[in-house]
């Protein structure tokens, strides 16, 4: 998904004021009704259906696996993101779930007010196709293709990458296409708040690189011991790809971003509170003189999550610029840092709050407090509201409602003999609980290592637990049938799992 920031809908407002009225009227329109449309879609098919999202459709899984409120990551997803989903997923369910509904819908209508009070509030759409997955056991891919941003055809495609998961014995992948900036993209690609993070498209003077960015190019990322996860990266937004697949972008215009290289090192394992890391990138950003903007940017980042339900990240950016104005000023140091707390008090619930400081280094300084709350309508349907205060600025205040979910969701093939055949003993499923699964997930569902598994009842049915229990997708979670646990065994742990965490 597409990195969310609100500059997008105040640039959209100036863009408005610019066009007239009349151009403001009918882009309003266009995006109310595009909403309208998919609210009331929702309301009634997605009832029927229950969609959810592209992944938990296909690996038989809540939304609550890899998200806290989408698109937002958990700890789960960001490493299943980081390894371009070579790690922890089934591929075979995946390929079989591809092929019955191989594309997904992603709405969004975001409203906002501004923070100069002569523009009027904004209201901006954007409707994209999604598809993700794999083309085999070793070949996994992903798109999102915008159909119409902010009331207008999209020019140009978000994300297109397909990546190859064979090397170094299953541990290497090489990554081609456009995606995210490989510098904390789990992060920075997939926030819970809707205005992005300053540091991270932090412009210094004509220098509009930012380290969130989705560009053209080649990425390979290797997996170490104690998850440890390294990258290197080639990225470019000139060459022939981006001008084909974004009509806004030549390597003469306003928008172009030349070449970068970068490099990071991050520790990502699942097991462990902590995650984070280094990294770093060189590029040169082209000036309308013909000159180069010979540049780097160097990032730190770390997080804790002490539970399903919380979440504290901090990050720090340090950046240097030779040539940031074309000659007109001289080289400059910038800078930004951020600490952020992610906290879940319900499953439908979950509450962002953020403060940011940032410095170009040739005279703007930035100060954000940012709060957020999401509510989880459904598991594929969030209403999100932000308020966004800055130091002599007026206060934005943005709301968003995000759809994200296939047409229809597949059910998984379900081990009926081992639902059905006698009632579950309920006593020894707590036993065999406790003695096998409480370790990850907690003595009392409330997650740990593993995610939470309180009111799984209300996720997924008993049929599918049990079947998610005999054949855990991926490689993370044990695989305890048949060599530990039998079929009955299987039955009575799912039943205490699913009538005891409410």
């Amino acid at each position: 998904m597409r990195h969310r920031d609100t500059s997008s809908v105040v640039a959209a407002s100036v863009r408005s004021q610019t066009a007239g009225p009349a151009v403001i009227s009918i882009r309003n329109r266009l995006a109310l009704c595009l909403s309208l449309i998919v609210l009331a879609w929702t309301g009634v098919a997605a009832s029927k259906v229950e969609a959810i999202p592209l992944f938990a459709n296909g690996q038989q899984v809540s939304c609550e696996q890899c998200h806290t409120a989408p698109p937002n990551l958990n700890q789960y997803g960001r490493y299943i993101l980081a390894t371009n989903f070579s790690k922890v997923l089934d591929a075979h369910a995946q390929m079989q779930s591809n092929l019955r509904d191989p594309v997904s819908l992603e709405v969004t209508g975001n409203g906002s007010n501004t923070p100069d009070p002569t523009l009027p509030k904004t209201f901006v759409g954007l409707a994209q196709l999604l598809s993700g997955g794999n083309l085999g056991q070793q070949v996994t891919y992903y798109s999102s293709v915008p159909i119409v941003e902010d009331g207008y055809p999209s020019p140009a495609v978000d994300q297109f990458w397909g990546a190859y998961n064979g090397f170094s014995g299953g541990d290497g992948s090489l990554q081609l296409g456009k995606f995210p900036t490989p510098m904390f993209a789990p992060w920075l690609s997939q926030s819970l708040s809707l205005a992005g993070y300053s540091l991270a498209a932090m412009p210094v003077g004509l220098n509009t690189v930012g380290i969130g960015d989705n560009r053209w190019g080649a990425s390979y990322t290797q997996l170490g011991r104690n998850g440890l996860v390294g990258n290197v990266a080639y990225l470019t937004n000139t060459g022939p790809l981006e001008r084909a697949y974004n009509s806004n972008i030549n390597s003469t215009t306003a928008g172009a971003e030349g070449q970068s290289f970068v490099a990071s090192l991050q520790q990502m394992a699942i097991d462990s509170h902590f995650t984070g890391g280094v990294a770093f990138m060189r590029g040169g950003f082209p000036l309308p003189s013909g000159a180069t903007d010979a540049f780097t940017r160097t990032m730190a980042l770390v997080s804790y999550s002490t539970s399903p339900k919380y979440d504290l990240i901090a990050m720090a950016l340090v950046g240097h610029d030779n040539n940031p104005n074309d000659g007109a000023s001289p080289a400059s140091g910038s800078n930004g840092w951020s600490v952020e707390g992610i906290f879940g008090p319900r499953p439908w619930l979950h509450l962002d709050a953020r403060y940011e400081r940032t410095n170009d280094g040739l005279g703007t300084m930035q100060n954000n407090y940012i709060g957020d709350v999401a509510f989880s309508i459904r598991p594929n349907l969030v209403l999100t509201i932000e308020n966004v205060s800055s130091v002599g600025a007026r206060p934005v205040i943005s709301y968003q409602v995000l759809y994200a979910g296939p047409w229809i969701q597949h059910r998984g093939t379900q081990t009926v003999a081992a639902a059905t055949a006698g009632a579950p003993d309920l006593a020894a499923g707590k036993q065999i609980y406790a003695e096998n699964c409480a370790a990850c997930h907690g003595a009392t569902g409330e997650g740990g290592v593993g995610p939470s598994l309180r009111q799984i009842a209300k996720r997924q049915s008993l049929a599918q637990t049990i079947t998610f229990i005999e054949s855990p997708p991926g490689d993370v979670m044990p695989k305890l049938y048949p060599s530990t646990l039998s079929a009955a065994q299987v039955k009575d742990v799912a039943a205490y799992i699913s009538q005891t965490f409410l």
